[in-house]
């Protein structure tokens, strides 16, 4: 009997442990997404005001490559759209893919994705989508654009940044998924992705805020069109 209480014991302590390390990856990965934006737009390479304007949602994902002959690839990141009155709370995103070809070492690129047309706001309701397929993607314009307001003719505009060596990086190809597990830490239960992307976000959770606030510090509230 003592010997399977310290094991009841043992396992309590040990969910307790993983409920909190989960708690911090949670909490980690918020504070990635939102210092992505921050370098961005801080950056001589800022998003354009006029793009940020026009964008439905926004996207932050770090995407970690690696690999020779096979490359693997695999990122996190946070997703919010454009409401009346502001912006919805945010969901998790997982990325994946398989890249054929010559891949020599590994790369670390931040990616920034503006979801442009209401077509590209309705795929991100689904449980996944991909890149070049379901959605046209295209590398963002650099530079204000005074006096221009026209976006380029694609669903997703891209702004990445990389550091490391990594041959033939792309998005086209790329899957994206909503990371339900994620969410469901983060605000208790399981929310769809429509749900928590037409959720206003004055009831974002406070470990999630500061990307919030962060959005809406550089994108600030444009009625959708």
């Amino acid at each position: 009997m003592k010997l399977l209480k310290g094991f009841m014991f043992g396992m309590v302590v040990l969910g307790a442990v993983s409920t909190s390390a989960q708690a911090f990856n949670v909490e980690r990965r918020v504070a990635i997404s939102r210092q992505i934006l921050v370098d961005r737009m801080s950056s001589r390479y800022s998003i354009p005001k006029y793009l940020l304007d026009q964008a439905q949602c926004i996207a932050v994902m770090r995407n970690v490559k690696a690999g020779f002959i096979f490359g693997g690839e695999g990122s996190t990141g946070l997703v919010s759209c454009r409401l009346n009155g502001g912006w919805s709370v945010p969901s998790f995103l997982n990325t994946g893919g398989v890249s054929f070809g010559l891949l020599i070492g590994g790369q670390v690129v931040d990616n920034v994705l503006l979801f442009m047309s209401p077509y590209s706001r309705q795929m991100l309701n689904r449980g996944s989508l991909q890149f070049g397929i379901d959605l046209s993607v295209a590398a963002g314009p650099l530079g204000q654009g005074v006096g221009t307001n026209v976006a380029p003719m694609a669903h997703v505009l891209v702004y990445s940044s990389g550091t490391g060596l990594y041959a033939g990086f792309s998005l086209n190809g790329t899957v994206m998924t909503h990371g339900h597990d994620r969410n469901q830490i983060l605000y208790g239960k399981y929310f769809s992705p429509d749900q928590l992307l037409s959720t206003p976000g004055v009831f974002v959770p406070s470990v999630a805020k500061p990307f919030l606030n962060v959005l809406e510090y550089y994108a600030g509230w444009v009625a959708p069109k």
